[in-house]
């Protein structure tokens, strides 16, 4: 292998090739016997060795710099290639090479990293990297959001706040998959669990998928029952139209009806009106139109939605605790005034007839930045069969309900990417959480 232009071969040689001189010499000297020459060319061998050593010490040494710089992750270091101002730049050329193909491993290997930070990162389920001690590597936002975390270092985070999910965690084995029930500040969870197994560095991890199917299904529920809503309204207009029209045809014809048929005819066109009215009120309430985000206080969005609920009861009772008191969120303000009046009302209603009844509205920021807001009352625990399916579009206990309240609240909470959640149900207390951002 020929040596790189503009590198010399380095003292080291020429070192090497005065001690081989001066042997060789000795050697003639010895064999003519010449033995006072020998005085010169032994101390000459002798300072050739030495001069060998101290270059294969310092050859070391840099060597050593080198690796230690490597095992310290410090690839800036660059050694003198010049040979008017060092000796031995061949390997100071072949050390500083080693570090080229070092650091651009070492960015191939750290933008592989982003890249598959990145797909996790977009992924719309839960991961988490864990070893057999518990530790977690790695966690997505998704899964922190499912938690509720800021950050997890451990699974022994969660025995607090759910050790359920804690010891499905701690248990779940490469190709299992368990679905495990909790309950945490942030409502019920539905999760499902998933596991594969990957060796690195000689250790073994697991990662785990985790996914709210609450939080699917809710979501899959509310468009779904948004479709039909709207070709039922559609529908339904399709057909009354006619009948309206011709109704009213049939009353304002010029010759007399019987008193009979236009009564029946009055009743059909009056009753098809009011069916029209309510179904094109239905139809704008049921079209969401996206939201029209801006900043705003807390404070403000809870006093208006008090003062729109208590105009119609004077006597009602609400107490507002908000921390901190000048707490902003982003969001269309509308939208989430109507979420907190359709709350409050339903709050109204629950406590109607209680002398001791009371609502109480608490706002706070959870250890994941998020602003949540809970409406309570003590009108008593929500049965369970009506708990079930409160959320349900359509479905109402009230004899005037339309069943559509807390479904369309719900949607709105998703459209903004919060959440919407019935998080305490006892005979002292029944709260719903919203969750924002």
């Amino acid at each position: 292998m020929k040596l790189p232009k503009g590198i010399a071969y380095g003292p080291m040689v020429a070192h090497a090739c005065v001690l081989a001189a001066a042997a060789l010499a000795s050697g003639w000297l010895v064999t003519h016997r010449l033995y006072p020459l020998l005085l010169v060319s032994i101390p000459l061998m002798g300072l050739a060795f030495v001069r060998i050593l101290r270059c294969y010490g310092d050859s070391v040494r840099r060597v050593t710099f080198m690796f230690n710089a490597i095992e310290n992750d410090d690839l800036t270091f660059r050694f003198n290639e010049d040979p008017s101002k060092v000796d031995n730049t061949m390997l100071n050329a072949a050390l500083n090479r080693i570090k080229e193909i070092l650091s651009r491993t070492k960015l191939r290997a750290e933008e592989r990293e982003r890249y598959y930070q990145l797909i996790m990162e977009s992924a719309q389920t839960g991961l988490i990297t864990v070893n057999d001690t518990g530790s977690v590597y790695q966690a997505n936002s998704e899964a922190l959001r499912v938690f509720g975390l800021p950050q997890l270092t451990h699974i022994r985070q969660l025995e607090g706040s759910a050790p359920e999910v804690a010891r499905a965690l701690a248990a779940i084995r490469p190709g299992e998959k368990l679905r495990v029930s909790c309950t945490t500040e942030t409502g019920e969870m539905a999760l499902t669990l998933g596991c594969a197994e990957i060796t690195l560095e000689d250790r073994h991890r697991r990662v785990i998928s985790v996914s709210d199917i609450n939080s699917e299904v809710s979501e899959i529920q509310v468009e779904s029952w948004s479709k039909l809503s709207r070709i039922m309204t559609h529908e339904i207009m399709n057909s009354l139209a006619p009948i309206t029209s011709l109704s009213d045809t049939l009353l304002h014809m010029d010759r007399p009806l019987d008193a009979d048929v236009e009564r029946g005819l009055e009743t059909i066109s009056a009753t098809s009106r009011r069916l029209m009215t309510f179904v094109e009120n239905y139809r704008r309430f049921t079209r969401i139109p996206a939201p029209q985000c801006e900043p705003f206080e807390v404070r403000e969005l809870i006093r208006q939605a008090v003062v729109l609920t208590s105009a119609e009861d004077d006597a009602l009772r609400i107490h507002a605790d908000i921390e901190p008191a000048d707490t902003m969120i982003y969001a269309d303000k509308a939208q989430l005034g109507q979420v907190a009046v359709n709350l409050l009302k339903n709050a109204r209603e629950a406590i109607a007839g209680r002398a001791d009844g009371a609502i109480e509205i608490r706002s706070r920021i959870d250890a994941a930045e998020h602003v949540v807001i809970e409406f309570s009352n003590n009108g008593g625990a929500i049965p369970p069969e009506v708990a079930e399916n409160i959320f349900t579009p359509f479905y109402t206990t009230k004899p005037d309900g339309s069943g559509i309240g807390l479904s369309l609240s719900r949607r709105i909470m998703q459209l903004h990417g919060g959440s919407l959640r019935l998080t305490c149900n006892t005979d002292r207390r029944v709260t719903f959480t919203l969750q924002i951002g």
